[in-house]
């Protein structure tokens, strides 16, 4: 393998690794707001 090419691959892995990161820390941002929309709505019901 080139050097060039190590390294381009390198950029594409790291790129998506953040890519997940940032859909992971998404997805628990909008469960943690649905759960406390949850919350919100049992302790209205009460």
């Amino acid at each position: 393998m080139e050097t060039g090419k190590t390294s381009k691959y390198l950029k594409y892995a790291i790129g998506e690794i953040i890519l997940v990161v940032i859909g992971i820390l998404i997805a628990l941002s909008i469960n943690n707001w649905n759960e406390s929309r949850k919350e919100a709505i049992q302790e209205t019901a009460i």
